[in-house]
């Protein structure tokens, strides 16, 4: 079992690199008929510019039938390619992110999740940017298109140095809605242990102001349910960071009935403010759980 009391569990650059290579290889076979489907056939990715008289030989299918009815003129619509996104991940790399009892600890199981997204937009030719926070701005890395950027991405995210520290919403709220184009996709990833009104706050203005805003959360089985028997556990205070060694038997029923409380407030208050919400459990595959989840989207986009 991993715990916060070891050496900060971290993935090398290489075997970063080559996982998130590998899950984005599935995650795109995967959602390639359901992608391209989606773009042809509903139009998403052209945005309507203007209206123009029409001229002999344009497509009927492109004639404006309401302007029609009003002026008793032809007019087709005129469409202009959509703006491609700034794909922006904001990754919790505080204490509690540290823990672990499956085979990757949280920031390690956040750090495939974020280098896969990142090529993933890299392959559609959005830019990728990265902001780390805790109780303060770790790292920041500039939106930008290209390879590099999502390199540089996971060259951070598998350098031990980027992680540590209590957390804090309010950390990073002013760099996000000041700095950031509302151009952007919002991918903020935590465990959101110690979930308080500041998070809701941002995720408020963040719903309001960007494209959109998706909640990731990142959760060992352990986070959300104690099973019966299994003695002694490591527990952080996610104020303090301070750890303690803890009876689990005696604290299981009302830790399981706090944390099962704690997910769905987040989930609940996210989607409320108009944000897309995600868990996931750090012994699940992502690349499954992610599919799930962008199909859905795709349907309620239909």
């Amino acid at each position: 079992m991993k715990s916060q009391i070891e050496a900060t569990p971290v993935l090398d650059f290489n075997t970063l690199l080559n996982l998130s290579a590998h899950q984005v290889s599935k995650l795109t076979d995967i959602l390639k008929f359901h992608l391209i489907f989606h773009k042809i056939i509903t139009g998403k990715g052209l945005e309507f510019d203007r209206l123009r008289e029409y001229i002999p030989g344009d497509d009927a299918k492109l004639i404006d039938w309401n302007s029609f009815a009003r002026t008793t003129r032809l007019f087709v619509k005129v469409f202009k390619e959509e703006r491609l996104l700034d794909s922006i991940f904001l990754v919790d790399v505080s204490n509690t992110m540290l823990f672990g009892t499956t085979e990757y600890a949280k920031n390690e199981y956040a750090s495939i999740i974020t280098s896969t997204l990142a090529m993933a937009a890299n392959l559609i030719g959005d830019k990728n940017g990265l902001i780390c926070f805790s109780d303060e701005i770790k790292v920041v890395i500039e939106p930008k298109m290209g390879i590099e950027s999502v390199l540089e991405i996971i060259k951070v995210l598998s350098n031990s140095k980027t992680y540590g520290g209590l957390k804090s919403w309010n950390s990073f709220s002013s760099v996000v809605m000041e700095n950031l184009s509302p151009e952007s996709y919002i991918f903020l990833i935590s465990d959101f242990i110690g979930a308080n009104e500041d998070l809701y706050d941002f995720i408020s203005k963040a719903s309001a102001y960007f494209k959109a805003i998706t909640l990731i959360m990142v959760r060992d089985p352990l986070d959300s349910f104690i099973p019966k028997d299994i003695g002694y556990i490591y527990l952080s205070d996610p104020e303090t960071g301070e750890v303690s060694l803890v009876n689990a038997d005696k604290i299981r029923e009302e830790y399981n009935k706090l944390a099962q409380k704690e997910e769905k407030e987040v989930e609940q208050k996210a989607q409320q403010q108009g944000a897309y919400f995600l868990k996931i459990h750090t012994n699940k595959d992502f690349v499954d759980e992610m599919a799930k989840f962008l199909m859905k989207r795709m349907k309620e986009w239909r």
